[in-house]
């Protein structure tokens, strides 16, 4: 989103980029200026806090070199940066993803996080922008935010770009994996958030009783502990991190990072996503414009904001919900196999659902597409 609202802006705006550190290969470039503030992440407590003041003195400086105007942060470290660093400019934080229910918020950090610096750094903001609407409600109810600083902008979604790397054929290796079994697919980066662990566990439970495959797309920090999950459970594991040669013989496929995934995601016959928390899928926006029926777990935020519009935000599922674009099911733990084995049968056994999802999800996508909702981003820095 970053690069997406980098190029959008620049079309009406001088816009400069800038990071952290530049320690790793810049994945979007957007053709903008991009100035590092070439200040590396800290290993300790005290460490932290001294780097946190540098990157707040040296974005200050850029800010008065370049006579920013308005700056715009993404995720909360930025936004902290960013907001102490404040001169004269107008400042907008971009909020991606649930705070209240964030596991990594966690220990002594954690604690000054939710009670100190969530609360001020947000309400010091000239506006707060949230992805999902459950995220807004989030920081009124729980960080009492006021209201008038906050804004929902859905993410958007280029359905005509991802339709066509979606279209792209796969190469030639990989088109055993989807022969003669239906296929399961999970795009994204292997971390705790993603709860890939538990989709293994129990997938070894459901893979018995039909031929199926799962596929993971995707690398991350996460990877050597999930190997030995497989490995725990018995599961036939492919992953080219070793000489294991590719064939139809796996039951569970871990195929790395792959500059397109779209084209994975297409040919599957369902998406899974079992997060324990979200802020606004992009995968899911992906996974509809591919025309591929998607079973999510109903964590905070964004799944039922994007697969259903009628469900309330006040209660936690304990049953499969089958929504107008896509199927819910509680957070995949072992008390909800029963219900991500029950959602996923249905699917299986039902052409008529199968074919409703498809047309369904990506009618619900053209509700996220950029051209229906970049002009609110344009709107939001005219405002201001």
């Amino acid at each position: 989103m970053f690069y997406d609202h980098s190029r959008l802006l620049a079309k009406h705006y001088e816009v400069i980029e800038c990071v952290f550190n530049t320690e790793t290969t810049q994945a979007f470039p957007s053709g903008n200026r991009l100035l590092s503030l070439d200040v590396k992440a800290g290993t300790n407590l005290f460490d932290k806090f001294y780097r946190f003041l540098q990157r707040i003195k040296r974005l200050r400086k850029i800010k008065k070199q370049n006579n920013v105007a308005i700056c715009i942060s993404h995720l909360e470290g930025a936004d902290l940066v960013n907001i102490f660093s404040r001169r004269r400019e107008k400042i907008v934080s971009w909020i991606h993803g649930s705070k209240r229910f964030d596991q990594n918020i966690s220990g002594l950090i954690g604690v000054i996080r939710q009670y100190l610096l969530i609360p001020l750094a947000y309400s010091l903001a000239d506006r707060v922008v949230c992805v999902s609407e459950a995220i807004r409600q989030e920081l009124i109810e729980h960080y009492r935010i006021t209201p008038d600083r906050l804004t929902t902008i859905h993410n958007f979604f280029d359905v005509q770009e991802i339709r066509n790397m979606a279209n792209e054929p796969l190469l030639n290796k990989f088109i055993p994996v989807y022969a003669d079994a239906v296929v399961l697919i999970f795009s994204g980066r292997l971390s705790r958030q993603k709860n890939i662990g538990s989709l293994l566990t129990w997938y070894s439970t459901f893979q018995s009783t039909s031929r199926n495959r799962l596929l993971i797309v995707g690398d991350g920090e996460l990877r050597e502990e999930l190997l030995e999950i497989c490995a725990s459970l018995k599961i036939k594991t492919y992953h080219p991190w070793s000489n294991h040669s590719l064939d139809d013989s796996y039951q569970v496929y871990f195929l790395g990072f792959q500059e397109n995934p779209l084209n994975f995601v297409k040919n599957a016959d369902v998406f899974l996503l079992p997060s324990l928390w979200e802020g606004f899928p992009m995968v899911l926006g992906e996974a509809m414009a591919c025309s591929t029926p998607i079973i999510s777990a109903d964590c905070p935020t964004g799944p039922r904001e994007m697969l259903t519009d009628n469900i309330r935000f006040d209660h936690q599922l304990e049953y499969p919900y089958f929504g107008g674009y896509g199927v819910l099911v509680p957070l995949l733990n072992e008390f909800s196999f029963s219900s991500w084995t029950a959602a996923l049968s249905k699917i299986m056994e039902d052409q008529t659902l199968i074919d409703y999802y498809k047309d369904h999800s990506l009618e619900r996508v053209e509700f996220f597409s950029k051209e229906r909702n970049s002009q609110k981003i344009i709107n939001l820095v005219n405002s201001i």
